[in-house]
């Protein structure tokens, strides 16, 4: 892995659990941007969101999203980045992490994603702000079906039911398709081609 590889999606879809065996894996760094937002401002996600609402909260997200892209040499070394499932969000965020890196949409359906949220929400409803207010399935459909086509845009969509280590398997399958296949269209390029032997510049 030799550049950055952001990791997207609902909440619940194993972003930060992906993450971790990938960067494992490969043996690079790994960075959850919730834990880098509560580091830069000093309280916990859901405190942020309940003092600032959502977009405030999603301003200090793009903020803290910039600065890491910012820091020296980021976009020339491998590193995993999970980001929060509103992340994506602003165009101008994914503008931003595509010229630095591959997004990676991890795509779970809503079935899952209740399944995997549910004990965490019925234990501590405040963790999930956005998840209050409804019912569990009918709030994570309305997300689901407002950002699904965020997600995928201009990002490897990758089946993320089954275990993490299988998943992580597919994200780097996938990475290295779509490396190969840019450096074969490359190659095709004729801007690109040497020229051959006893041509001459004209």
């Amino acid at each position: 892995m030799r550049r950055p590889l952001f990791l997207t999606g609902m909440m619940g879809c194993g972003k930060t659990t992906v993450g971790r065996v990938l960067a494992d894996a490969h043996a690079v760094p790994f960075v959850d941007l919730d834990e880098r937002i509560e580091r830069l401002f000093g309280a916990a996600v859901p405190d942020l969101f309940a003092a600032r609402g959502e977009p405030g909260f999603r301003e200090a997200e793009a903020r803290a999203l910039v600065s890491l892209l910012a820091e020296p040499g980021f976009g020339e070394r491998g590193v995993v980045v999970a980001l929060g499932g509103g992340a994506v969000l602003y165009a101008g965020s994914r503008e931003a992490m595509d010229r630095a890196g591959t997004r990676v949409y991890l795509e779970v359906g809503v079935d899952e994603l209740v399944r995997r949220l549910r004990s965490e929400v019925e234990a501590d409803p405040a963790a999930r702000p956005l998840l209050q207010g409804s019912s569990l399935r009918l709030r994570v459909a309305e997300l689901l079906a407002a950002r699904g086509s965020i997600y995928r845009a201009g990002a490897l969509c990758i089946d993320a039911h089954d275990d993490p280590a299988a998943v992580a398997g597919r994200v780097t399958a996938a990475v290295a398709a779509e490396a190969s296949s840019g450096a074969a269209a490359l190659a095709d390029d004729p801007a690109h081609k040497a020229p051959a032997l006893g041509s001459e510049a004209v």
